[in-house]
């Protein structure tokens, strides 16, 4: 499965910058001979995402007086026991994608004996500046702390796995926990449970086993992945939808039939990190986000949700931050020109009937939003925002109810190309600030695959009931977003102490 000549030249490249493996482990799903062989087909919800980009996560774990001997004989075997105990009920993600003849489709496939690569390393890099919330970074200092995903080459066996993790110590400074995963196997709410599941099992290994799948509030995250449940969804679009990719895959590629599963490679080598893009994170406090909800409830009847109020905000500085130039060249064009962000809603509670909170997939559809520059970089943006967005969402439980096929059909076939939005990614409930593996909280998490696609990713930010908004751009992107964020905040400061002097 391993191409030895590209995991050989990706180990010189991480020599390069000061990095060493450990060791390099294969863990197995606990308790696996009771499931010889599964096959789960690609849902319609799965399919879109086959040539995305990977998801690249980095937990970062402040740990003072962490030392290669604890690293290496406690904290290693520890990580690597609870994650063998999670993969018992996640086994799928120790199997592969792989390219089924009979379907002429895609499967993912676990066969007794398939395990996750686990790699052990070692970085010279700095902890503080990698892991801090205050500071920017370069994109590329980030890459390696990601596992990869070994894609194989012609002769080997044309499968993709659909787990890699990578351990590094950081001595006398702490550990990050690297993870990557195609994403067309699951969305973020699959990998999130995945995590929590691990975590709970790493905190509490030894202290009770009847505890170790359930949440302090008692919530069952066994991970459901029977796809049968999707049976009243047509499968029409999907086949469309999956014939129109395997034409562009093949024109762009210049693939044969036989070379269905290289696509993914040839795809995945074309997202690349931009030299000197910049990484910086952002964050709403609770009580930001309850002086944006007071100056919308104060213009309007409606009341909008901590989602809603945050997205709003993110749209607003986008539009603000990219009108800069536009209206330095012609003040009238750019204000007539379209702000576009693409998001995505979950439909696990919007399907008829409705899949189970703990399925493991993806189950989320593209939501476009747009509207003219000038309607959003005024004095009422947000407001015009927040009723934008209410209006979409509201729309979309509506078009569902009616019709299912054609609410879908139109969220996974967006009108326009898609590289002419923004695209907004994330959400507040996750709880990724919350993962402890027994080491405490994160002191940072990243989303390290946004420095491909571009997204902004907004998720908790583990103070209260804040939320962390992270880009990669160039630095001249950065300041403006960063400068229309900050001014954004002001203006409510100085709106606020108007409307006291006016009393």
């Amino acid at each position: 499965m391993i191409d030895q000549k590209n995991s050989s030249e990706l180990m010189k490249m991480k020599k390069m910058i000061n990095m060493k493996q450990l060791e390099l482990i294969q863990v197995s799903p606990m308790n696996s001979k009771s499931i010889s062989e599964i096959s789960l087909p690609l849902t319609y919800f799965d399919t879109p995402f086959l040539l995305g980009s990977p998801t690249e996560m980095l937990f970062f774990y402040s740990l003072p007086n962490i030392e290669i001997t604890h690293f290496m004989n406690s904290l290693l075997p520890k990580l690597k026991h609870s994650l063998s105990l999670t993969l018992q009920h996640y086994y799928p993600l120790a199997g592969n994608l792989i390219w089924c003849p009979q379907l002429n489709q895609p499967v993912i496939r676990y066969v007794h004996g398939d395990s996750v690569e686990l790699v052990a390393a070692e970085s010279y890099a700095n902890f503080d500046h990698l892991s801090s919330k205050n500071r920017t970074r370069y994109a590329n200092d980030f890459q390696h702390l990601l596992p990869q995903l070994i894609i194989p080459s012609p002769n080997s066996s044309n499968a993709v796995p659909l787990l890699a993790l990578q351990l590094t110590l950081f001595q006398n400074s702490g550990i990050c926990i690297g993870l990557s995963q195609p994403h067309a196997t699951g969305d973020g709410r699959s990998i999130a449970m995945f995590l929590k599941s691990w975590s709970l099992n790493s905190k509490f290994l030894g202290i009770s086993t009847s505890f170790l799948l359930y949440d302090h509030q008692s919530l069952q995250i066994i991970p459901f992945f029977e796809r049968t449940v999707l049976k009243n969804v047509s499968t029409r679009f999907q086949e469309a939808y999956f014939l129109h990719l395997v034409k562009f895959i093949r024109s762009k590629y210049s693939m044969s039939e036989h070379d269905c599963m290289n696509w993914l490679l040839a795809s995945m080598e074309d997202l690349k990190v931009p030299p000197n893009h910049i990484a910086a994170s952002f964050e709403l406090s609770g009580t930001d986000i309850g002086r944006l909800k007071k100056w919308v409830t104060s213009r309007t009847n409606t009341s909008p949700s901590r989602f809603v109020l945050v997205f709003a905000y993110i749209w607003v500085c986008l539009a603000k931050a990219t009108n800069v130039k536009t209206t330095r060249d012609d003040p009238k064009e750019g204000l007539m020109k379209a702000s576009s962000v693409l998001s995505f809603a979950d439909f696990r509670t919007r399907l008829d009937p409705p899949l189970p909170p703990t399925y493991f997939g993806n189950c989320v559809g593209e939501i476009v939003f747009s509207t003219k520059k000038g309607d959003l970089v005024g004095e009422d943006g947000l407001l015009v925002a927040v009723n934008l967005i209410v209006k979409e969402l509201r729309g979309l439980d509506d078009t569902l109810v009616r019709d299912v096929d054609p609410g879908l059909a139109n969220l996974m076939f967006p009108t326009g190309d898609v590289s002419e939005f923004d695209v907004i990614a994330g959400s507040t409930q996750f709880g990724f600030y919350e993962l402890d593996f027994g080491l405490g909280r994160p002191k940072k998490v990243e989303l390290a695959s946004i420095a491909k696609t571009r997204a902004i990713f907004f998720a908790d930010s583990g103070n209260g009931d804040g939320v962390e908004i992270s880009l990669v751009r160039c630095k001249d992107e950065i300041d403006a977003f960063g400068l229309s964020f900050v001014n954004g905040l002001n203006d409510l400061s100085v709106t606020d102490l108007g409307r006291k002097s006016r009393l």
